[in-house]
């Protein structure tokens, strides 16, 4: 029989003092220099919740295994996001859609949705993602019902509307050529951009995501006048800058359809348009660089199919 000597040992006593040492952080605020041109982003602070004589009383008192304390985050007074303008100087891109300012709950929706991208600054490098920024759409957020497509028809769904801020916000990103990381088309072609230059998102589907792929960082400006929003990008420009064109075409027509659907209720004879459809289409889209008016490069972005709306007639023979 082999005997292995053991020893018993007491575990260390625990050491607030060094365990608050090694988490702390001292909240900094942005800020930026011109020479060379670089932005320091903020820095959260970061302690414990509670002062050293509490979590030790609350250590000495506790039955448990397992002590939590509490930590708190200070956020500094000057974060990424409210550098000012003169740190970004040039505009490196715009784009405009509108909307008929009639539906309230949809232009309630837009505005929301453009706030929350207003004043984002990406750092070389950085991704945007539509869903992270903007959140989930509720209504405890402030979210209205609105038409949205739901299984090849109009429905009203929170936050319809919202893909126009972000199918705006693709549009700037692909003008100002910056990475496009995730982007989907919609099911049924909309009205307020060009076929294929839509982006698509809702909560835990579809999602649209683009990286900051400029030597410099980048600052997100979104703003509604009426019944326009405009997503302008600013930056600072590099040694050399392309004009962006982005060329959209139409590959394919498909026919609409009407679909007849009898209803009693009605008055004999008559009949009643419940949802106007329209055709669909297959269509592709191009971003096109240009140096000195010469094509340097043509990317294909993406081939997309958008489906058929049915027109869906409701009739009492």
């Amino acid at each position: 029989m082999i005997k292995i000597p053991t020893k018993e040992q007491q575990p260390d006593t625990i050491d607030l003092n060094k365990i608050r040492n090694e988490i702390y952080k001292e909240a900094k605020d942005a800020y930026y220099t011109q020479s060379p041109f670089t932005i320091y982003p903020h820095v959260d602070g970061v302690d414990f919740g509670m002062s050293i004589e509490e979590a030790q009383n609350l250590i000495n008192n506790s039955q448990e295994e397992t002590v939590i304390i509490p930590l708190k985050i200070t956020v500094p007074n000057v974060t990424t996001n409210q550098i000012g303008t003169e740190a970004f100087p040039d505009l490196l891109a715009t784009y405009s859609t509108t909307f008929s300012t009639s539906n309230t709950n949809r232009t309630t929706n837009i505005k929301l949705a453009s706030n929350k991208i207003n004043g984002v600054v990406l750092l070389p490098g950085e991704e945007f993602s539509y869903n992270k920024v903007v959140g989930q759409r509720t209504a405890a957020a402030g979210y209205k019902s609105a038409p949205v497509y739901v299984n090849g028809k109009v429905e009203n769904g929170i936050g319809g509307g919202i893909c126009q801020v972000s199918s705006t916000l693709y549009n700037t990103a692909l003008r100002a050529n910056l990475e496009i990381i995730k982007r989907s088309n919609h099911r049924f072609a909309t009205g307020y951009v060009p076929l294929s230059t839509d982006a698509t998102v809702s909560w835990g589907g579809p999602e649209f995501i683009f990286k900051n792929s400029r030597k410099y960082p980048v600052k997100i400006v979104s703003q509604i006048n009426g019944g326009k929003i405009t997503v302008s990008i600013y930056g600072c420009k590099e040694e050399v800058e392309y004009e962006v064109v982005i060329q959209s075409q139409t590959l394919q027509t498909i026919p609409s359809k009407t679909v007849y659907r009898t209803n009693t209720s009605l008055p004999k004879g008559t009949k009643k348009t419940v949802q106007k459809g329209h055709g669909g289409y297959k269509s592709r889209a191009y971003r096109i660089l240009k140096l000195n008016g010469t094509i340097v490069s043509k990317q294909l972005l993406s081939t997309d199919t958008y489906a058929q709306l049915e027109t869906i007639i409701e009739q009492n023979p």
